[in-house]
C-alpha cells in the first residue's frame, strides 16, 4: 500500500464502527497496515477481545484497541469512542429485518445520524460511511440497466412507503432495501445541510469475498452465504449480483478517508459480476483434487445480473491505482483467498 501526503497523520487514531464483522475486522488491518492506530467498536468487548486482539496484537503491537458501543440510537451513544479520533468510519450499520418501516427505517436512520453528529462533536477530520448495495437497487435479474453515481434503490422506498405490511418476506426484503437507501440518502443530506467540520465520503459494496482472518468467526455475512451455497443449502440466499475481494473494498475505505483527493464522493466497490452457481463452479475448476468443497446441487435460478456500472467500477479501479496496486484482485485469487483460509486440507 502507498499513501503519500495522506489528508490525516500517520498514527492518527480511526474508529471503526462495528470492527468484529466480516468487512469491518479487514478494514480494521489494512489501517493498520497502512501505519493508523485503530479502536473498533462493538456491542460487547468481552466477547470479542480474545480473538480481535489475537489478530491484531502481535503484527502491530499498541495499536489496536476495542471500545464497547451498544446502542447505536442512545444519546451520547459514540461520544467515548470517538474521544481523540481523526477518522471514523462506520462499517457495520445494524442489520433488521421486519415489514414494519418505522421498526427498521427509523432505528438505521438514527443511529447513522447519531454517528455524524458524534463525529462533528469530536472534531474529526475523515468520515467514510460504508452502505450497501441495497441502496442502489434491489438486484432483478436479466433485466438490462445502468447503474450510476447517482442511482438510488427509490422501488423500495415506494413499496416501504405504500405496501401493505404484511408478514412475507418479499416484504421484509423491501423494507431493508429501503432501509440501505434512506440511511444513505439521510447521511448525504444531514452532510449537506450541516457542514460539518469533517471530509464525507461513502463507500458501496456489494458481494465481498475472500479470505476470513479469523476462520471462527464467519458471522451471517456473504461469506457465510457462499458456505452455504458450496455445502447446497439453498435456504435464506439473497440473489448474487456485483462481487469484490474483501480486501479491495477494505482499500477503497482507506483510500476514502486518508486521500485528501477523494471528498463528497460516493465509491462503488464493485468489481464484477457472477452468480452463485458460477461461484460453485469457480471453486470445482481451481480444486479439482477437492470434490468435497461443492456438495449438492446447483441452484435453479435462472439469469444473471445484467447490469453495467463502467463508470463506477473504473474509478474504484483507479482509487485502488492510486494506493499503490495493480487493480482489483482477481475472481480466482478470491476463491483460492476463501477456500485456503476457510476450508483446511481434510476437513
Amino acid at each position: 500500500m502507498k499513501i503519500q501526503n495522506p489528508a490525516v497523520p500517520f498514527d492518527s487514531t480511526v474508529v471503526i464502527i462495528g470492527a468484529n464483522g466480516y468487512i469491518g475486522a479487514e478494514t480494521c488491518d489494512k489501517f493498520l497496515e497502512a501505519g493508523y492506530r485503530v479502536r473498533g467498536t462493538v456491542r460487547n468487548v468481552e466477547q470479542h477481545r480474545a480473538w480481535m486482539h489475537g489478530l491484531f496484537d502481535k503484527k502491530y503491537p499498541g495499536k489496536f484497541e476495542l471500545a464497547q458501543v451498544v446502542d447505536f440510537e442512545a444519546d451520547g451513544a459514540f461520544d467515548e469512542a470517538f474521544k481523540g479520533a481523526t477518522v471514523v468510519v462506520y462499517v457495520s450499520t445494524p442489520t433488521i429485518f421486519g415489514p414494519d418501516p418505522t421498526q427498521v427505517i427509523d432505528p438505521v436512520v438514527k443511529g447513522t445520524i447519531n454517528t455524524l453528529k458524534a463525529a462533528a462533536q469530536a472534531k474529526v477530520k475523515r468520515y467514510v460511511y460504508l452502505s450497501s448495495s441495497k441502496a442502489v437497487e434491489a438486484a432483478v435479474y436479466n433485466v438490462p440497466h445502468k447503474i450510476s453515481v447517482d442511482t438510488y434503490n427509490h422501488e423500495d422506498l415506494r413499496k416501504a412507503r405504500e405496501e401493505p405490511t404484511v408478514p412475507t418476506v418479499e416484504r421484509a426484503m423491501a423494507v431493508y432495501g429501503a432501509s440501505r437507501a434512506a440511511a444513505e440518502l439521510a447521511f448525504w443530506s444531514w452532510v449537506k445541510e450541516n457542514n460539518p467540520p469533517f471530509v464525507a465520503n461513502c463507500v458501496v459494496p456489494d458481494g465481498n469475498f475472500g479470505r476470513v482472518l479469523d476462520a471462527e468467526q464467519p458471522n451471517g455475512t456473504s461469506v457465510g452465504m457462499l458456505k452455504r451455497v458450496l455445502d447446497g443449502d439453498w435456504s435464506r440466499m439473497m440473489t448474487l449480483a456485483w462481487i469484490i475481494n474483501v480486501e479491495d473494498c477494505a482499500l477503497l475505505m482507506v483510500a476514502a478517508a486518508v486521500l485528501p483527493s477523494i471528498a463528497n464522493e460516493r465509491i462503488f466497490a464493485y468489481y464484477t459480476q457472477a452468480t452463485w452457481n458460477e461461484m460453485r463452479a469457480k471453486v470445482r475448476q481451481l480444486y479439482p483434487d477437492r470434490p468435497d468443497l461443492v456438495k449438492g446441487e446447483d441452484s435453479d435460478v435462472v439469469g444473471r445480473d445484467l447490469s453495467t456500472a463502467d463508470e463506477v467500477v473504473k474509478r474504484a479501479e483507479e482509487v485502488l491505482k492510486e494506493l499503490g496496486r495493480p487493480g482489483f484482485i482477481s475472481v480466482d485469487d478470491t476463491i483460492r483467498d476463501f477456500v485456503d483460509t476457510v476450508y483446511k486440507e481434510g476437513h
